[in-house]
């Protein structure tokens, strides 16, 4: 099998607009391999025309291998690494974040039971939900795990209030559920369950140099999957430092009992009521 760098259609048009580019280089100096008889101007018109039907076909390959690309990351995400020319020798940035862990109660049971081609539009709409709720938080998507959903916000750039911001993307996650669930039947309809922690982590490429994804890294997105996974379903889940950050914007319920993996110490976690009076 032809490697991929080798069959890049990219590469093979870079490699031609080149030759041409070299051919009009030595015409115009003088220096150009001319066959007796042949019209210099016409060998000259001939090799600049070649060369724009060749730019306009790498332009055209490049745009529609963007168009595709820019579905498969996230606009934050997208705009920081083309800024940022070789995320891999950079490394990790470490920074606060509030990470966002969704995923949909009782999933699994609509695979059993659902055609595949009925089942993937199903999923996209529940998706396009918490897409909605987290980028219009101005959060980012870092993936979608089947029904599953990890968002975080605060990084690659600086956002104000994110904790806050967080918790309300979550709210309107809950909130918009009930409008899809109104056209949707019984048998199909699910909620998320979710876990909202603000803390540290490590935000850089993570891989080898021949294929990564950026993402972040530390205990802060595994403790928020382990709310998301106490939380009954339609219900968020938040941490102690999510509610000590919010305790005077929300409403919540403490719930005291929540072992901390790898010791028998116990820590407060809170239901999430809602917001108080007054609150965006």
């Amino acid at each position: 099998m032809e490697s991929v760098e080798r069959s890049s259609e990219i590469s093979r048009l870079l490699h031609l607009l080149r030759e041409q580019l070299e051919r009009i280089g030595w015409e115009v100096s003088g220096t150009g391999r001319e066959t007796s008889g042949m019209d210099p101007q016409g060998s000259l018109r001939a090799a600049l025309e070649a060369s724009r039907e060749l730019l306009e076909g790498l332009q055209a390959r490049v745009q529609r291998e963007q168009a595709l690309l820019a579905h498969m990351l996230d606009p934050h995400l997208r705009a920081y690494l083309i800024q940022h020319s070789d995320p891999w020798v950079e490394g990790g940035v470490r920074r606060e974040i509030t990470v966002l862990f969704a995923d949909l109660q009782g999933f699994s049971g609509l695979c059993d039971r659902l055609p595949l081609e009925d089942l993937v539009p199903l999923l996209n709409r529940y998706l396009r939900v918490a897409w909605e709720a987290i980028r219009g938080e101005g959060g980012v998507v870092d993936r979608f795990m089947g029904d599953a959903v990890l968002g975080w916000f605060n990084a690659p750039f600086d956002l104000p209030d994110h904790t806050y911001r967080a918790l309300r993307a979550a709210w309107r996650m809950q909130q918009e559920l009930a409008l899809l669930h109104a056209m949707l039947p019984p048998e199909q309809r699910r909620r998320y369950r979710i876990g909202v922690h603000v803390g540290e982590a490590i935000m850089g490429p993570i891989g080898t140099p021949d294929y990564w994804t950026y993402t972040v890294v530390g205990s802060v997105a595994n403790y928020a999957r382990r709310l998301q996974e106490a939380a009954p379903p339609g219900q968020i889940m938040i941490s102690r430092a999510v509610f000590e950050r919010l305790r005077d914007r929300i409403e919540a319920r403490a719930l005291p009992v929540f072992p901390v993996r790898g010791g028998a110490q116990v820590v407060p976690v809170y239901r999430f009521l809602g917001f108080r009076e007054g609150q965006p």
